[in-house]
């Protein structure tokens, strides 16, 4: 296990049980030894809004899974990246602020961006209306793989 700083990341509590539970979690994870894949139909509901998988399948030795977001207004998503997927949004309705690699982007309807494996990246919603968007991502999807560097629901995280 990498040892980390405190005074890398002087706001974050190194000593808090949750963080620390959430560093060995990461670091521990092997993505080869995950069996639980997204299925079509699933679910998953968050306080920023929802996500449902509309496909998941395996395309050419990679999982491609395509997904239905909606992120309610005045919500953010975590600030995450992936380590094993890239991930492409295109926004179906309102208004999309991305943060990418540090990076402010506002995508509208139409409007899409690709995401590398690794990128840094937040989905918000700063306006009234709900936004929906497709993503579709590629590599080995699994939601364990979603590491968290900043969370705005209280859930633990990774440090910076």
């Amino acid at each position: 296990m990498m040892q980390f700083n405190p005074l890398w990341n002087a706001h974050y509590d190194f000593n808090d049980e949750a963080h620390k539970a959430e560093i060995a979690k990461v670091e521990r994870y092997d993505i080869k030894l995950d069996t639980r894949i997204y299925r079509d139909g699933d679910i998953i509901s968050s306080p920023w809004g929802d996500n449902r998988v509309l496909i998941s399948t395996l395309r050419n030795g990679q999982d491609v899974c395509v997904k239905s977001i909606t992120v309610k207004s005045g919500f953010m998503l975590s600030l995450q990246r992936h380590r094993w997927r890239e991930e492409t949004c295109e926004v179906q309705s309102g208004i999309l602020t991305m943060i990418a690699d540090g990076k402010r982007i506002e995508l509208k309807k139409g409007d899409s961006l690709r995401m590398k494996r690794g990128t840094v990246h937040s989905l918000n919603n700063l306006h009234d209306e709900p936004v929906m968007l497709v993503e579709t991502q590629l590599g080995f999807n699994r939601e364990a793989d979603n590491v968290r560097l900043i969370d705005f629901n209280g859930r633990p995280t990774y440090p910076l």
